[in-house]
């Protein structure tokens, strides 16, 4: 573990750290369906929701990882049975920023990912995991995803779930080493598949159970 990594809970004051590693984690299947409303850039709808409570990508639910003063990680994780909550919270917030005719084009251009099954109710879901490519190779996303595990035994839960980008490749690696599998791919049928993924991965991870004490 590097000793100089340090983590603490995202604060408000933390968005623009938040938004470059979402979308490191994502890229153009982030930059797809937020950055096409008029007037409003995918920085200003992901912010905007990483400032209100209530919805998936909210801050209460990140840690930021920091390694010798830089931004190295955000990790995004909570239990799949409240993702149906969120996902209805996030509709009204980006009623809020988008007004209801940038929100309905919303809807249309995520009709691409209608098939896309990200978790479980059983599972805890990493939605956003992303370490920037200078701190890559240390170490930092295995001991994070090692945090996320330990967050889903503590919420009695035997599984951790994400989807990974066709296109993220050295993240899929990690993972694999990592014990997880993917258990199925979706292909996403959009204008922007040429520039980049095309799709997700859904990897999930059964934990072993911890060894008794005593």
């Amino acid at each position: 573990m590097n000793s100089g990594l340090s983590k603490h809970p995202a604060v408000p004051a933390d968005p623009d750290p938040a938004f470059r590693l979402t979308y490191l984690s994502m890229g153009i299947e982030a930059g797809w369906p937020f950055g096409h409303g008029k007037g409003h850039s995918t920085y200003q709808v992901l912010t905007s929701l990483f400032l209100r409570r209530g919805n998936r990508t909210r801050y209460p639910l990140s840690t930021v990882a920091e390694l010798n003063g830089g931004v190295a990680d955000r990790p995004l994780a909570y239990p799949g049975c409240r993702l149906s909550r969120f996902n209805w919270v996030t509709g009204l917030h980006l009623l809020g920023v988008l007004g209801l005719a940038g929100t309905i084009r919303l809807a249309c251009r995520q009709a691409a990912y209608r098939d896309l099954r990200g978790t479980e109710k059983e599972e805890l879901y990493i939605s956003s995991l992303g370490v920037v490519p200078d701190l890559q190779g240390q170490g930092i996303g295995t001991m994070l995803m090692e945090r996320a595990e330990e967050l889903a035994r503590k919420a009695g839960l035997q599984k951790c779930s994400f989807p990974v980008t066709f296109d993220h490749k050295p993240a899929r690696r990690l993972y694999e080493h990592l014990a997880y599998k993917v258990i199925r791919s979706y292909s996403c049928n959009h204008p922007r598949v040429v520039e980049g993924s095309g799709g997700f991965h859904r990897m999930l991870k059964t934990l072993a159970p911890l060894p008794e004490s005593g």
